[in-house]
């Protein structure tokens, strides 16, 4: 795995996601309870910007139809069989790092 430096923490509000390109790979970033989440930015079901979502309870909700994804694991609670991938994240003097 390598790290990559994505994004101050500064840029993302609490509660809120932001998009972020690491080669060609987009992953979504969200701030929960002061701290940092990497998921894949595209929800599977339609291809929704997940970073567009709402937080509740540390699920992450898609803006277009409403799948949820846990911001720990980012399995869905409603069905099993779906999930995207999380992506592990380390704070470091005010940077997110995110290790593909």
């Amino acid at each position: 795995m390598t790290e990559h430096r994505v994004v101050s923490t500064g840029a993302i509000p609490e509660g809120a996601g932001v998009a972020v390109d690491i080669g060609d790979k987009r992953i979504a970033i969200f701030r929960y309870r002061d701290e940092f989440f990497a998921l894949d930015e595209t929800c599977p079901h339609r291809g929704a910007p997940l970073h567009q979502g709402s937080v509740q309870n540390g699920i992450v909700v898609c803006p277009w139809h409403q799948w949820q994804f846990a911001l720990t694991s980012g399995c869905s609670p409603v069905n099993p069989n779906s999930r995207v991938n999380r992506y592990p994240v380390r704070v470091e003097n005010g940077g997110i790092w995110v290790s593909l």
